[in-house]
């Protein structure tokens, strides 16, 4: 009985609202079967050019990624970054806006403002992103003056607006080219040719491979914005532009890492090696030290070598009597001689007068001959008359290492030193008996 009240009264209850309501459902139901509509028209024209579509998403959807990524990027300067950063925010902007128009084109209904407003916007900033993409690109240039000319571009669009000089949307909702159409081709055109000015300079400044790399994006650009020019229906103006955007981004990036590898590897260089004479440096000598204590640690048996100590005769008193000058070159002349003697093996200063040679390969092998080479050498340098600069003399210990009874590279030095230090007082002997 309850349950059959309750239906009465549901019964009653829309019977009273559906005669003051049946105008809501009516009103509801026509909009959405014009709705339904648009709805179609939109899906048709997606499926009839369901490329274009999807080759805009992607275009737009990389570079809102790029202009995130960016930021991130620890190559570039920080103008080289707030530039890309413009570019692809740019270039998303307008790859959209482009997409609207191409669409509004083929949708019923939209109204003529909208439209008039996603074309102005379009082609106020395709002339605009040339020159974002010059600025980003590594080449300090001024473009104020494109710039300046580039922003009479806007003022004619502003126009435009009003008299359809360059483009009009007429009552169906349709694109049209005004009769000063191409006054935005010229602006088009200025940027084009001043993007291309740039990167055959940029790419004048680097190597050949750089150069075919550059032409070949600046060609991207070119040929995507004359298509889109010569026939409209050709959708490719800002997908040539997102394209080169993206190429200019990894190119640069290449550039500048390839530059900081020359770069580091031109420091490492000049650290690897001593300024004065061009041989190795303390730095190289501690890293061949540590190279060859490793080798003793895993299998002392295996290795072999010679350590020969060499220190500069009357450095100071040529220093005192000549200048620094002329002992700067008794040390490149002393150093010359080493090395003469060392030819298969590294030389490496590793003081101001000191010098240390590891014996290697042939010179390991005549290590002994080469001894008494040095000896006479530096003994009849010493006797000579002349002056000091003049003789070209050092005092040499030798040392072979021995697996039984150095641990480590230092125990050999230290027997090299003391042989050295026996030397040089047996060669001031010869000056003062």
């Amino acid at each position: 009985m309850q349950f059959f009240c309750s239906v009465l009264i549901v019964k009653k209850f829309l019977f009273f609202f559906s005669k003051r309501l049946y105008r809501v459902p009516c009103f509801f139901f026509f909009h959405l079967l014009n709705f339904k509509k648009k709805v179609y028209t939109f899906y048709e024209r997606f499926v009839m050019n369901n490329m274009y579509t999807v080759v805009i998403l992607i275009s737009i959807l990389s570079m809102i990624f790029l202009a995130i990524d960016v930021g991130k990027n620890t190559i570039l300067s920080k103008r080289e970054i707030k530039w890309f950063r413009i570019t692809f925010i740019l270039a998303a902007v307008g790859a959209f806006c482009e997409y609207l128009g191409v669409l509004f084109d083929h949708i019923d209904g939209v109204p003529v403002r909208l439209h008039q407003l996603i074309t102005f916007a379009e082609f106020c900033l395709s002339p605009y992103l040339g020159i974002c993409l010059a600025y980003s690109s590594t080449m300090k240039l001024t473009a104020k003056p494109v710039f300046g000319i580039v922003s009479l571009n806007v003022v004619f669009q502003i126009i435009s607006l009003f008299n359809g000089m360059i483009f009009s949307i007429d009552e169906n909702g349709r694109f049209c080219r005004g009769d000063s159409y191409w006054l935005y081709l010229l602006f088009c055109g200025i940027t084009f040719v001043f993007i291309l000015y740039v990167f055959v300079r940029m790419a004048l400044k680097s190597r050949v491979r750089n150069i075919v790399c550059m032409v070949i994006i600046a060609l991207i650009v070119i040929i995507g914005q004359a298509a889109n020019t010569i026939d409209g229906s050709i959708d490719s103006g800002y997908f040539s532009i997102c394209i080169t955007a993206t190429l200019l981004y990894i190119f640069i990036q290449n550039m500048l890492r390839h530059k900081m590898v020359e770069t580091i590897n031109m420091e490492k260089n000049i650290s690897n090696h001593d300024a004065l004479t061009k041989v190795m440096s303390r730095i190289s000598f501690d890293n061949k030290v540590h190279e060859l204590d490793a080798q003793i640690e895993q299998n002392p048996d295996a290795v072999k070598f010679v350590v020969c100590e060499c220190d500069l005769n009357n450095l100071k008193q040529v220093n005192d009597s000549f200048g620094h000058n002329v002992g700067d070159e008794y040390i490149i002349n002393c150093c010359k001689v080493i090395c003469n003697f060392f030819k298969h093996s590294p030389v490496f200063r590793i003081g101001g007068d000191e010098f240390v040679a590891i014996l290697q390969s042939d010179d390991y092998d005549n290590f002994e001959s080469i001894k008494k080479e040095i000896l006479k050498f530096s003994t009849d340098e010493m006797t000579k008359q002349g002056p000091l600069n003049e003789k070209k003399s050092f005092s040499a210990g030798f040392a072979l290492y021995d697996s039984t009874k150095d641990q480590s590279f230092c125990d050999v030095m230290k027997r090299a030193d003391s042989e050295m230090y026996e030397t040089k007082k047996m060669l001031k002997r010869l000056l003062n008996p």
